[in-house]
């Protein structure tokens, strides 16, 4: 008879000026299940737009995405570097709904905002006034972190990655912290 394993789904938000760190946050998550969530019964899907949606009719695109991957998600992960997004209806961004949604539904985020150099020619002002003000709105809610390279962005989510399961599974929990 096999164990019984909690699986849970991480929804991976972020604009496309931060879609290369994707790919590290995935490899964070794989090592978390191999290294953690194996001897603890725990294993963590991510949930990806591009990977995980499919091209659907009938409605709004954020609100098909909701519908397909966002409001299913057990928790979140977004990062924001100089770009906010793409708006929606309602919001600022994609990001922005996705995030809202979560937070709204007492669901756990993992919010990071890159501030690494970027080339005064390649930034776009306008978006970046929007992430420092969406930023601003949650400065003193202890929601999110601030990352100065990829190494620390990947450092910070394994962190806050295991921390949150110690907490969760506070009971029993294995791990080499």
């Amino acid at each position: 008879m096999g164990k019984q394993v909690e699986k849970y789904d991480l929804l991976i938000s972020c604009p496309g000026d931060v879609e290369e760190y994707v790919n590290l946050l995935k490899e964070k998550i794989d090592n978390f299940n191999r290294l953690y969530g194996r001897n603890n019964n725990i294993y963590i899907e991510s949930r990806y737009w591009r990977d995980d949606s499919f091209s659907e009719s009938g409605g709004k695109p954020q609100e098909l995405l909701n519908s397909q991957i966002v409001d299913d998600a057990d928790f979140a992960v977004a990062v924001f570097w100089t770009r906010f997004g793409t708006p929606t209806e309602n919001y600022g961004s994609g990001v922005e709904e996705e995030v809202e949604r979560m937070l709204n539904n007492g669901k756990q985020i993992f919010l990071y905002f890159m501030d690494k150099p970027i080339s005064p020619s390649s930034l776009n002002f306008k978006d970046y006034s929007k992430i420092k003000k969406f930023r601003e709105r949650y400065k003193n809610c202890g929601i999110y972190k601030v990352a100065d390279s990829e190494e620390k962005l990947a450092k910070i989510f394994r962190e806050d990655l295991e921390k949150y399961f110690i907490k969760k599974n506070k009971r029993n929990f294995i791990g080499n912290l």
